[in-house]
């Protein structure tokens, strides 16, 4: 039994991550690394953060505790077989959540998650479940069920989606997913084992792992929950079966496709202690191979999961349908995470994120840039969303992501909106040949440079000018204390004294896009924030030629920067480049005028005039006047 620990945290406000005094962020962050010196270490993602629930990919229905029966609605959630399986012998739940597994006669085992309504009825889909009973007798506890194992499916939408399977791989992975081996999977299927076989390796090819239990796992993983593919399951293992440390370890690595030779010598064990822990592994879940193994491990870790976040919701539509692709570096370790929005034939035109979002972007938007004739492409940053971290100069290798990207879509040549320069700085440096137009909007100064250290934004940007000790800190309390709510009022803190922000955000779309995209930066538990936290202060602007491809936009609402503070770097290493202040944008302005955006990147006439006025119309140099706070 796994019991849920809503409640556990205090309100972030206790960190004192809202505080608009320095002296009073560094005493809280002080304070938390006392009592918890892991914050001090490399940024990790916990079990307790806020989650999203992709409410679809669960099927749910009514459960009768005192009865231990199912409710009349089962035959959306459960076959007659499944149905006769769960209710011999259940126990009452009472109001703790109660996790069983049913063992289908050639399949993987299928994890019911039963809960009672009250204490879960937020939980995006018992919510979705609740609202289409309408006013009949409810039920005290409901049954969950992953709808990818539902023999009657045969859909894995959103790995369909990330690793651009065909229809047929997307079914063969269904059923393996289902079945637990190849050979099952190809007779539901209704085809030969050969072919089966070949597409399964063109699955593997296009994911990037190694083997299929490390494909199964990751399938059901991206389904239920919006995560990234780093769900822990040792712990829950340990505590549903009853494995010990050593076995849960074993079985977490052999479900995400080691081999019995790998894992020995990872483990520093002999290959037959691995042999031997793997059959009481298999004895202890009820499985027989490797596949069925990833298929209870990802189960496993998903409930853990959601039972131990401190805040649960729902992905809005507008997110579950985001276009994004999970792709393996072709010659480094990871996969990068991108949304290629088309529509395709255009050069693609990338869009870099700041230090605290990700690659979600609002659909009017993306709208606006395609309406303009550009084919947006965002991207996720190492350590940010799903773009897994790796080691080496940050700003180096969110480049070579970008160009591997690029070569993915068989663009020679691209359009890059970078919001700050850092992350462009290598890049422009080391492959401006394939740079065709490049808009930077309000761009962040050296340290000493950088006069606007006022209020909150001040108070963060001084721990990391000169408190490198408190950058990881930092980004684990963001990452993993931080739910959607709290996320609102720390954009409210941040933007609210700008009105050309708190405008944009008066839009629901733009400001759920804002908290979508916040959250999702957090995925990997601060990761990509500490390396950038680490580097950006120290990060030099490296000199190129010519800068006339590039244009420069600053807000003059930007709370965070001055443009003063930030052009006379830019200026000097990129010759000739663009430069446009917009008196009525702010830190946003990306949203606020994606046409002007557009128009820099479009232009054929641009290059000709490396000078321009302001839109006000102020004019651009030699004099930047300050902006309001």
């Amino acid at each position: 039994m796994i019991e849920g620990d809503q409640g556990r945290l205090a309100d972030t406000a206790d960190h004192g991550l809202l505080s608009d005094d320095f002296a009073q962020l560094e005493q809280a962050l002080n304070t938390a690394l006392a009592a918890d010196s892991s914050l001090g270490d490399s940024p990790a993602p916990t079990a307790f953060r806020p989650v999203a629930i992709f409410a679809e990919a669960w099927l749910v229905c009514g459960f009768d505790a005192a009865a231990a029966a199912l409710g009349d609605d089962w035959p959306a959630a459960f076959t007659p077989e499944e149905r006769a399986e769960l209710e011999c012998e259940l126990p009452d739940p009472g109001q703790r959540p109660l996790i069983r597994f049913l063992h289908p006669q050639d399949a993987s085992p299928v994890m019911v998650l039963l809960l009672p309504v009250g204490p879960y009825a937020h939980w995006p889909m018992v919510a979705r479940w609740l609202a289409g009973r309408g006013n009949g007798a409810m039920p005290g506890h409901v049954a969950l069920r992953l709808a990818a194992l539902d023999p009657r499916q045969d859909r894995f939408n959103r790995a369909r989606s990330m690793f651009r399977l065909t229809p047929s791989e997307e079914r063969l992975v269904c059923r393996l997913a289902q079945s637990g081996t190849l050979r099952e999977a190809a007779r539901r299927e209704g085809v030969t084992y050969e072919t089966a076989r070949t597409a399964l390796k063109a699955a593997l090819g296009k994911s990037g792992h190694p083997r299929q239990p490390a494909l199964v796992g990751a399938a059901l993983k991206l389904g239920a929950l919006d995560e990234s593919l780093e769900l822990a399951s040792e712990a829950p293992l340990r505590e549903v079966f009853g494995l010990t440390a050593r076995q849960a370890g074993i079985a977490r690595l052999f479900a995400l496709g080691q081999t019995r030779d790998e894992l020995a010598r990872q483990l520093g064990l002999s290959v037959e202690t691995v042999k031997s822990e793997l059959k009481v592994i298999y004895a202890t879940l009820g499985v027989g191979n490797a596949t069925a193994l990833a298929a209870i491990s990802a189960q496993v870790g998903a409930a853990a999961r959601m039972l131990a976040a401190q805040a649960v919701g729902g992905v809005d539509l507008a997110a579950s349908s985001e276009p994004v692709r999970l792709m393996p570096r072709p010659t480094r370790p990871g996969r990068i995470a991108f949304a290629d929005y088309g529509p395709p034939g255009r050069i693609p035109t990338f869009h870099l994120h700041t230090a605290t979002t990700s690659r979600y972007l609002p659909r009017s938007y993306v709208a606006a840039l395609q309406a303009a004739g550009l084919r947006p492409v965002a991207i996720d940053r190492p350590g940010f969303g799903m773009t897994e971290m790796i080691e080496g100069n940050h700003f180096e290798q969110t480049a070579l992501d970008l160009l591997d990207v690029a070569d993915a879509l068989g663009a020679e040549r691209f359009n890059v909106i970078a919001r700050g320069a850092s992350p462009v700085g290598w890049l422009l440096a080391h492959h401006r040949s394939r740079v065709e137009r490049m808009v930077i909007t309000n761009p962040e100064p050296a340290p000493a440079t950088d006069h606007r250290m006022s209020g909150i934004q001040g108070a963060y940007k001084r721990v990391f000018y000169s408190l490198p000790a408190l950058i990881v800190p930092l980004a684990n309390q963001l990452a993993n204390h931080v739910s959607d709510r709290m996320i609102e009022r720390l954009i409210d803190k941040f933007l609210g004294g700008s009105a050309a922000d708190k405008a944009v955000l008066a839009d629901p779309e733009m400001l759920r896009a804002h908290i979508h995209a916040n959250r999702l930066a957090a995925l990997q538990g601060g990761r990509g924030l500490a390396a950038v936290g680490m580097a950006e202060p120290r990060a030099l602007i490296p000199p190129i030629a010519d800068g006339s491809f590039i244009t420069v936009l600053c807000g003059l609402q930007d709370p965070m920067y001055r443009p003063e503070d930030s052009l006379p770097r830019l200026e000097q290493a990129w010759p000739g480049m663009t430069v446009r202040l917009v008196a009525d944008a702010g830190r946003l302005l990306h949203l606020q005028h994606p046409e002007m955006i557009a128009a820099e990147l479009t232009s054929r006439s641009r290059m000709a005039a490396p000078r321009r006025q302001s839109r006000n119309p102020t004019e651009v140099r030699p004099a930047c006047p300050a902006p309001s706070a």
